[in-house]
Formats: C-alpha cells, structure tokens, sequence
C-alpha cells in the first residue's frame, strides 16, 4: 500500500477511537523510561487532534524541570526546535500545527530526548508513518539522542502495510498498548 493510502485508512480509524485508557498507559510507561528520566531536555510537538496529546508529556517535563523544545517549520523542508513554557506564544501554521511565533533555535543535537510523531508505526523493524512532508526524517537522519514514538492500538501494527522508502527514518523506541 503506499503511504497516501496507508495515512487515508488510519485517519478513518483515528476519528471514531477513544484512546484515553491507551494513552494513560503511554504515558505512565513513557515516564518511567531510563531516556526519560536521564534527559535534561526534550523534543515534542504541541499535538493536533488527530495526534496522541502532548500536552501531559510537556506538564510533566516542566514539572520534572526538563528543558522543552518544539518545532517550528522555516522553509518547504526545515524546521527548528525552539524552547518552550507556558508564557510561549503560539500560532496555528498552514498545516493547522501550533508553533512558537518566535525564539531561537536550538541545535537538535542538544536535544536528549525526541518524542517523535507519527501517523503509524511497525513492531518488526520500528518504521514510522510520517505525515508526508519529510521533516522528521530529516532531523534524524544524523539525529545522535534517543529517540521515543508513542503509538496506540489503532497506530501499531506488526508489520509496515505502507511502502517504506529508503530516505524513511526509524525510531529508537516504540511504546504501544497493544496490536490492532
């Protein structure tokens, strides 16, 4: 299946789940990695509706007194990740994401820890399903931290359905509930 048709049939699953056991327990399990409790800082997205919320994960590094970085989308194939707290000021971008309207970058090779996004992800080799635009993949393909995806039961799968393509970055860690 290539990957248009793969991200099309999990938005259909996406908006009829609720997942609030699931992603209770991702994030307890999450919280009790070694990557999270060895980082001084992380790197998350601020989630869209279609996404596990990060909101909790940002709560609990502000409280664990983690530094917070965010990406913010430069150009057609770049993003930043740029400090976040709760006095940051937001927009909502092209791609309906929430971003820092300004602030530094950071070298994303500073960053400890990533939390890393996805539409879907596979247990045999940890391939994600991005959401098309490539920006992940290339933060890590020279990425040198940890890396963490969370994925619930409608976002796991045993083996890829989609086309993997060669530029196709993996993920370190894969925490899940549980199988489809």
């Amino acid at each position: 299946m290539d990957k248009s048709a793969a991200r099309s049939e999990i938005l259909n699953k996406l908006k009829n789940l609720d997942n609030r056991e699931d992603v209770q327990y991702l994030y307890n399990q999450l919280f009790e990695t070694e990557e999270w409790i060895a980082a001084t800082s992380i790197g998350v997205t601020l989630s869209t509706e279609i996404e596990i919320d990060t909101k909790p994960i940002i709560e609990k590094a502000l409280s664990d007194n983690k530094r917070v970085y965010v990406p913010k989308v430069i150009n057609k194939s770049d993003m930043d990740f740029i400090e976040y707290n709760h006095e940051t000021k937001l927009f909502v971008n092209k791609m309906g994401i929430s971003e820092p309207v300004d602030g530094e970058g950071i070298d994303v090779n500073d960053i400890d820890l990533l939390i890393v996004p996805g539409m879907a992800f596979d247990m045999s080799n940890n391939n994600r399903l991005g959401y098309g635009g490539g920006y992940y993949d290339r933060v890590l393909v020279d990425y040198p931290g940890n890396t963490i995806a969370l994925a619930d039961r409608i976002r796991m799968y045993e083996k890829s359905i989609w086309k993997v393509d060669e530029f196709d970055q993996q993920v370190e860690t894969i925490i899940h509930s549980n199988f489809k």
